[in-house]
């Protein structure tokens, strides 16, 4: 009945609403929200799309004066629709600075946030911070578990979904359930709500707002102004207790837990006073022999000092000793220690360095301080980083690695550099890519030679041939097909050959991998479906890469295209992610063909092929692509049933 009585003073609303707004001229906005999230926005059984952003966009659009045309999609194809202008606005999205920097947002409709929620009649338990040694039933893949793996010697139960999470609650299989509360609220709206309670502070709060293409202030202007009518109006706050009902935390239980935890105080408070009378008779007793005791202590402690500073001398000895330069960093960005090797290396004082922050030396001249920073706040490890600089009016290359420090409590307490210079190795380093490159020049002329030699026969036996065959129409039926297929297969082989030998500049740029790849699948999808091939997209996260986005897409499109040829029907690609703090896994698995052990080391040879078709140089190129974006391909396989490739990437950007 209540329902009812919500629906029809929105419909009255909406109906008085609309009618003050007819002088205002009609428009259509195009609003994107994803197909599947309830309550929020989902299509029901009728296919009709419902939830509480859509009642929101419904009322806000008779406010404006404006007509809605909802487009539901799945999360990845709405941030595109934005982005390309499909969509005037996404309904609802959440807050963060990655987001922010990529779109324009509404001000705050909802927040969300992690509540635990235990039996009614529950009382030893009165929040997320004493579930120590409870069952705690959580859903799969939500951020309440990281939550509780914090906290820790807590059983946490993996459920789908909140509604199974909460049927194991009621049936006393687990002691409490930590998960979104509108969720949460929404499930718990018909009788079930009444066994269920709240407590405890809640978690993790995420604001809601609409999400707007960067840029359309006037848009996002007439969405705020009416967004706070309606809320003035009274119309969110129906919207609300429609989709979410009331709150299942009231004050009453707040008050109860204050007067309890007054009441133990009290009696802590009674218990110490008794005590520290004992205690203070205990202890006059026991001034006599502390002071003898101090005395020897303080012996000691001169001892314990002597020691230290031995301790301290041997330290420096072992640090100036090292024949890499070494300087480390507190948590603050102080520079705290300089070794020997370190001023030679680099011509300093060490002096001039310890004690200041680095913002106020000169080190950015040696090192990159964003790095140095980004290791201590972030904690990041960087790995091998090369640094140019004139010293002494001369080039010199610096290798470095960062690495954030730890105390015994595993404590961030700042960040240790050790470097050296690598100017001589890497001259000989280049020496030596060049015997490589003379090495690859010697087998890509003879690739060349056997590539170029077919053809070329094929289009001289038909010359030598046409003089006494022209009268001949099925011979000259296949001149004007085979020749014509041979100059194409010439032309595909030295464009190949050009993008082995002569590759674009590089034009490095940070993007997001997961997007990558799943735009290349939607590439070849329609062709994976002709050959009845299951594959699967990648999870909506962001894995953020630094590197040339049109080399590493060329490298997956070249991967993928093997594993599709390789699969002859109704097999399966399976696509995978994995990071670490140095490096970004990506990993395309078939059960195609599979290759032969003895194959293995050729496949990054040019113009080695297991094909009837093609030129050998995909992977060529792949590999040469794959070096020049500091990353490296791994492929492993059994002949006959399976292939993986993975392509390890370690030029990381923070999210």
């Amino acid at each position: 009945m209540k329902t009812k009585t919500v629906l029809f003073i929105l419909i009255v609303f909406l109906f008085f609403s609309s009618i003050s707004h007819s002088t205002i001229d009609k428009k259509v906005l195009t609003i994107g929200g994803e197909i599947n999230s309830p309550p929020l926005e989902f299509v029901d059984e009728d296919g009709e799309y419902r939830g509480f952003n859509v009642d929101l966009m419904k009322a806000l659009s008779l406010e404006m004066g404006v007509e809605i045309k909802f487009m539901p999609m799945d999360w990845v194809n709405a941030h595109i629709a934005l982005q390309d202008g499909t969509i005037d606005a996404i309904q609802g999205m959440n807050y963060n600075e990655a987001r922010r920097a990529m779109y324009d947002f509404s001000d705050e409709y909802l927040v969300n946030s992690l509540a635990c929620f235990v039996r009614k009649e529950e009382s030893q338990i009165f929040g997320i911070d004493n579930l120590k040694g409870y069952r705690v039933a959580v859903q799969r893949s939500d951020f309440a578990a990281y939550a509780l793996a914090d906290i820790g010697e807590i059983e946490v139960v993996f459920f789908s979904d909140l509604e199974e999470a909460f049927d194991t609650l009621l049936n006393k299989e687990v002691d409490a359930v930590l998960g979104n509360k509108l969720t949460a609220q929404y499930i718990l709206r018909n009788s079930n709500g009444k066994r269920v309670k709240i407590v405890g502070n809640e978690i993790n709060f995420t604001s809601y707002g609409m999400a707007f293409k960067k840029g359309n202030d006037e848009l996002v202007n007439e969405f705020n102004k009416a967004l706070n009518n309606i809320k003035k109006q009274g119309t969110y706050n129906k919207i609300y207790e429609k989709w979410f009902g009331q709150d299942l935390n009231p004050m009453g239980k707040y008050i109860k837990y204050i007067a309890y935890t007054i009441s133990i105080v009290s009696l802590a408070i009674f218990l110490i006073v008794i005590l520290f009378t004992r205690i203070n008779n205990a202890l006059k007793k026991e001034v006599e022999q502390r002071t003898l005791e101090i005395t020897v202590a303080n012996s000691k402690l001169k001892r314990n000092q002597q020691l230290i500073k031995e301790s301290d001398k041997y330290k420096e000895q072992i640090l100036n000793g090292i024949g890499n330069g070494l300087i480390t960093f507190d948590n603050r960005g102080f520079i705290t220690t300089v070794n020997k090797s370190c001023e030679e290396l680099l011509s300093i004082d060490g002096r001039d360095f310890i004690g200041k922050h680095i913002d106020n030396t000169n080190i950015d001249r040696y090192f990159d301080t964003y790095k140095i920073k980004d290791c201590i706040e972030s904690e990041k490890h960087f790995n091998y980083q090369e640094k140019k600089l004139l010293l002494n009016n001369k080039e010199v290359i610096l290798s470095y690695i960062l690495r954030p420090l730890f105390n015994l409590n595993n404590e961030n307490i700042g960040a240790v550099m050790t470097f050296n210079d690598i100017t001589e190795l890497n001259i000989l380093r280049k020496k030596l890519a060049e015997n490589d490159k003379m090495d690859s020049l010697g087998i890509v002329v003879s690739g060349i030679s056997h590539e170029i030699r077919n053809p070329l026969t094929t289009i001289k036996t038909y010359i030598d041939l046409l003089p006494l065959k022209y009268d001949n129409s099925e011979f000259r039926e296949k001149i004007t097909t085979q020749v014509p297929a041979e100059i194409t297969r010439l032309n595909d082989l030295l464009s190949d050959l050009i993008n082995f030998s002569k590759p674009r500049k590089l034009k490095k740029e940070k993007f997001d991998l997961v997007q990558l790849v799943n735009h290349v699948v939607d590439i070849f999808a329609a062709q994976m479906r002709k050959k009845k091939i299951s594959f699967n997209y990648l999870a909506d996260t962001e894995k953020l890469l630094y590197a040339d986005k049109q080399q590493v897409m060329q490298v997956i499109i070249n991967i993928l295209l093997n594993s599709i040829d390789a699969i002859e029907e109704s097999g399966s690609i399976i696509i995978d992610i994995d990071d670490s703090q140095e490096h970004i896994i990506l990993s395309i698995l078939d059960n195609g063909i599979g290759i032969k052990e003895e194959d293995i080391n050729n496949l990054f040879n040019p113009f080695f092929t297991t094909k009837h078709y093609g030129t050998g140089l995909g992977l060529a190129i792949s590999y040469q692509y794959a070096k020049e974006n500091d990353a490296s391909i791994n492929i492993t396989s059994k002949c006959g049933e399976w292939t993986k490739v993975e392509l390890i990437f370690s030029s990381l950007v923070g999210i």
